[in-house]
């Protein structure tokens, strides 16, 4: 069946390549089909603290496509990837991970000027959720990881989706009005489904170098057959040391209502820092806030993470990266949950032709672990991948 999917895939997207590199520069339709084959190796197959490992072979078939039109920008990405183990084919799987994003600014302003708002839609289907995922764009973790929590080797469905709304004030503040919603389904029962929908209002105001900004919100998730409400505050302030520097610090208070603990408050906050030069790109950041969708406790969890990520362009061809990352989950309440985990990673990464990438990277990813559910393991990944690439 795998197979069989994957050569459906792989045809579809040779077809588009072909079919719709001429037609598509003639409209505001632009499709990028690409493939890529990847060989890693993985010391702990299935996340346990007795070591299993494996070589796996990846085929990928990914379709970028973007349209602009007279009201509305659409962008979406779909990447469906067959996974075969040399040794243990019982566990060959296909995953698949999407984005969706649709900007309807031009749209809106036909009724409200100066209005914007944003759509995105993210999800993945995999055995394995991801532990860190930094996402540069939103200067902080990306809504499909894990917070540093990695369980055993099980499918899992992750979809993270989000309105934005944003209202000029004046020509320095707007007011943003946001939507978030966070489903997580797991078939082991050993681990917990969740949804958190998040609603929230705020406003920014830009000063100079300066940008002070303030944001009140609700969020409330179902853990299991648990429910759990939160009520924050949070301020922030980011300054601008150059255009090519800055710093953004913000601190806030979360009032929660658990249908267990009870009431209780937690500190929240964030510090992140970024520069870049002609070739070298350097993010730190901290963060602290409940960590709803776990999938390890019905109790609330606190995450802290610390994260250090450099990227560097050597040449016109080659760049690599560096990245580390800290993590602490702990449950507000009590020892329910107590997690500890550290990773690290590089690679580089290379254009042998326009259309042809190359990558390599290794990581090592340790975690120890006071639940059942999310064992101590150790973990280290080896990957060389070839990507190519078509159309506009």
């Amino acid at each position: 069946m795998y197979t069989l999917f994957i050569l459906i895939l792989s045809f579809f997207v040779i077809s588009i390549s072909g079919s719709f590199t001429e037609s598509s520069a003639e409209s505001n339709w632009q499709m990028r089909p690409s493939l890529n084959i990847s060989e890693t190796y993985n010391s702990n197959i299935y996340s346990r603290t007795n070591e299993t490992g494996d070589f796996i072979t990846g085929i990928g078939a990914r379709l970028n496509t973007s349209y602009t039109g007279a009201n509305v920008a659409l962008q979406t990405n779909y990447l469906a990837t067959l996974n075969t183990y040399a040794h243990h084919p019982a566990l060959n799987v296909v995953t698949h991970d999407g984005n969706v994003n649709v900007d309807a600014a031009r749209w809106f302003r036909k009724l409200f000027r100066e209005v914007n708002i944003t759509v995105t839609e993210n999800f993945t289907y995999t055995p394995e959720l991801r532990d860190y995922y930094f996402d540069e764009s939103r200067g902080g973790a990306d809504p499909l990881s894990n917070y540093g929590i990695r369980t055993g080797r099980n499918q899992s469905f992750r979809n993270a989706s989000s309105v934005e709304i944003r209202l000029p004030l004046s020509h320095n503040q707007n007011m943003i009005l946001s939507y978030s919603n966070l489903l997580t389904e797991f078939p082991d029962p050993r681990l917990i489904d969740s949804v958190v929908h998040s609603l929230s209002m705020g406003t920014r105001y830009v000063s100079q170098r300066n940008t002070l900004s303030g944001n009140i919100g609700i969020t409330r998730s179902q853990t299991g057959s648990v429910d759990l409400k939160n009520y924050f505050i949070t301020t922030g302030l980011r300054h601008m040391f150059s255009p090519f520097t800055q710093c953004e610090a913000s601190v806030g208070w979360d009032i929660i209502d658990h249908e267990i603990v009870g009431h209780t408050s937690n500190l929240r906050g964030a510090l992140r820092c970024s520069t870049m030069s002609e070739f070298l790109t350097y993010n730190i950041g901290y963060s602290r806030e409940l960590n709803a969708g776990s999938g390890v406790s019905t109790s609330p969890v606190v995450s802290q993470i610390v994260n250090i990520n450099i990227g560097g362009r050597h040449t016109r061809h080659l760049s690599s990266s560096i990245r580390a990352n800290y993590a602490e989950n702990n449950s507000l309440r009590g020892d329910q949950v107590d997690i500890k985990s550290f990773n690290i990673s590089a690679g580089a990464f290379y254009t042998i032709r326009a259309w042809l990438e190359g990558s390599l990277s290794v990581s090592h990813f340790r975690q120890d672990s006071e639940v059942t559910s999310a064992q101590d393991i150790k973990r280290n990944l080896i990957m060389l991948q070839l990507a190519a690439s078509w159309g506009t």
